[in-house]
């Protein structure tokens, strides 16, 4: 059963100190509009939240590692994380989405206990104060967790491990 018939994507990005940017659209985002929204919500933020001390970490999704994609990131960023394309997903984003859904599902679900029809921009809504609920620790930890991951892996010679 559906739970909602609405198509939300999202793109964020978090630090310890915070959230740094968080877009959501209803649209298929392709390279050229990857490029954009790292144009309109990363650089410009992540600079003021942390200076131009930061690490960008991205998956290997093909828009990510486009030729123009990675030609923006290398003059943009002031350090890019590579990533191995056989690697376990150790992207703290998919926790962060994870954390994100369930909220937004409790949410969604006293809206319909109540009878509440849910609209598109309500829904879309929804998810914003969500994000913009996230309590400052949740990023804390999460960035705290990478050294303990990371050694996960290495001891699991690479294997996905829980987390």
């Amino acid at each position: 059963m559906v739970k909602h018939s609405y198509k939300v994507h999202a793109w964020g990005a978090f630090s310890a100190k915070g959230s740094v940017g968080f877009l959501l659209f209803t649209s298929i985002m392709d390279g050229t509009f990857y490029r954009e929204i790292l144009v309109k919500n990363l650089f410009n933020n992540a600079n003021t939240v942390m200076r131009r001390r930061w690490v960008f970490q991205q998956d290997n999704d093909p828009k990510h590692k486009a030729r123009k994609t990675i030609e923006l990131l290398t003059q943009r960023c002031p350090a890019i994380l590579e990533w191995p394309s056989n690697s376990p997903d150790l992207n703290l984003i998919e926790n962060l989405w994870s954390i994100l859904k369930v909220r937004v599902e409790k949410q969604v679900n006293k809206l319909v206990m109540k009878k509440n029809p849910v609209t598109i921009d309500g829904f879309l809504e929804l998810i914003l104060k969500e994000w913009e609920g996230i309590d400052k620790k949740i990023y804390v930890n999460l960035v705290n967790s990478m050294l303990t991951r990371l050694e996960r892996v290495i001891e699991g010679d690479g294997n996905k491990i829980l987390y």
